[in-house]
Protein backbone atom coordinates (compact mmCIF):
# COMPACT_ATOMS: atom_id res chain seq x y z
CA UNK A 1 0.00 0.00 0.00
CA UNK A 2 1.29 3.41 -0.95
CA UNK A 3 2.06 5.31 2.31
CA UNK A 4 1.41 8.67 0.78
CA UNK A 5 -2.06 9.59 -0.46
CA UNK A 6 -2.32 11.81 -3.52
CA UNK A 7 -3.60 15.34 -3.18
CA UNK A 8 -7.33 15.80 -3.33
CA UNK A 9 -8.84 18.48 -5.50
CA UNK A 10 -11.40 20.83 -3.95
CA UNK A 11 -13.94 19.65 -6.50
CA UNK A 12 -13.52 16.04 -5.35
CA UNK A 13 -14.05 17.09 -1.73
CA UNK A 14 -17.30 18.80 -2.63
CA UNK A 15 -18.70 16.02 -4.82
CA UNK A 16 -21.29 13.76 -3.30
CA UNK A 17 -21.93 10.11 -4.07
CA UNK A 18 -25.11 9.03 -5.90
CA UNK A 19 -26.95 8.31 -2.62
CA UNK A 20 -26.60 11.97 -1.58
CA UNK A 21 -24.48 11.23 1.50
CA UNK A 22 -21.54 13.62 1.91
CA UNK A 23 -18.18 12.25 0.91
CA UNK A 24 -15.68 12.14 3.81
CA UNK A 25 -12.87 14.68 3.64
CA UNK A 26 -9.43 13.06 3.54
CA UNK A 27 -6.57 15.03 5.01
CA UNK A 28 -3.34 15.39 3.06
CA UNK A 29 -0.36 13.52 4.50
CA UNK A 30 2.06 15.56 6.60
CA UNK A 31 4.85 17.23 4.57
CA UNK A 32 7.49 15.21 6.44
CA UNK A 33 6.01 11.95 5.18
CA UNK A 34 5.55 13.25 1.65
CA UNK A 35 9.16 14.46 1.47
CA UNK A 36 10.51 11.24 2.96
CA UNK A 37 8.46 9.13 0.55
CA UNK A 38 9.69 11.16 -2.43
CA UNK A 39 13.28 10.82 -1.23
CA UNK A 40 13.06 7.04 -0.88
CA UNK A 41 11.09 6.66 -4.12
CA UNK A 42 13.72 8.55 -6.15
CA UNK A 43 15.86 5.94 -8.00
CA UNK A 44 18.85 8.31 -8.04
CA UNK A 45 19.16 7.93 -4.24
CA UNK A 46 19.08 4.11 -4.16
CA UNK A 47 22.76 3.84 -3.17
CA UNK A 48 21.98 5.88 -0.04
CA UNK A 49 18.35 5.09 0.78
CA UNK A 50 15.92 2.67 -0.87
CA UNK A 51 12.88 0.50 -0.30
CA UNK A 52 13.46 -2.88 1.31
CA UNK A 53 13.12 -6.01 -0.82
CA UNK A 54 9.47 -6.49 0.12
CA UNK A 55 8.71 -2.76 -0.21
CA UNK A 56 7.12 -2.29 3.21
CA UNK A 57 10.01 -0.34 4.75
CA UNK A 58 13.04 1.65 3.68
CA UNK A 59 16.74 1.25 4.38
CA UNK A 60 19.30 4.02 4.91
CA UNK A 61 22.40 2.35 3.46
CA UNK A 62 24.76 5.29 3.94
CA UNK A 63 23.80 7.43 6.95
CA UNK A 64 26.69 9.86 6.34
CA UNK A 65 25.62 10.77 2.79
CA UNK A 66 21.97 10.69 3.83
CA UNK A 67 22.74 13.22 6.56
CA UNK A 68 25.15 15.48 4.70
CA UNK A 69 23.54 15.51 1.25
CA UNK A 70 19.95 14.27 1.17
CA UNK A 71 18.40 15.58 4.40
CA UNK A 72 19.40 19.22 3.71
CA UNK A 73 17.77 19.04 0.24
CA UNK A 74 14.34 18.63 1.80
CA UNK A 75 14.55 19.79 5.39
CA UNK A 76 15.96 22.81 7.23
CA UNK A 77 18.68 20.78 8.93
CA UNK A 78 21.24 18.04 8.35
CA UNK A 79 20.77 16.21 11.63
CA UNK A 80 20.15 12.47 11.33
CA UNK A 81 18.93 12.27 14.94
CA UNK A 82 16.32 14.96 14.27
CA UNK A 83 15.16 13.09 11.17
CA UNK A 84 14.83 9.85 13.18
CA UNK A 85 13.03 11.64 16.01
CA UNK A 86 10.53 13.06 13.52
CA UNK A 87 10.18 9.67 11.86
CA UNK A 88 9.37 8.09 15.22
CA UNK A 89 6.25 10.24 15.45
CA UNK A 90 4.89 8.10 12.59
CA UNK A 91 6.85 4.82 12.91
CA UNK A 92 7.20 2.88 16.13
CA UNK A 93 10.68 1.43 15.85
CA UNK A 94 13.72 0.61 13.77
CA UNK A 95 13.38 -2.85 12.19
CA UNK A 96 17.11 -3.69 12.05
CA UNK A 97 20.23 -3.22 14.13
CA UNK A 98 22.65 -3.51 11.19
CA UNK A 99 21.05 -0.88 8.92
CA UNK A 100 18.56 1.88 9.53
CA UNK A 101 15.39 0.14 8.35
CA UNK A 102 12.01 1.85 8.82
Amino acid sequence: MDPVAGSIAKKELLEQPQDGAPRPIRAAPPPFLTKTYDLVEDPSTDQVVSWSCNGDSFVVWDPRVFTEVLIPRLFKHNNFSSFIRQLHTYVLECASQTHFVY
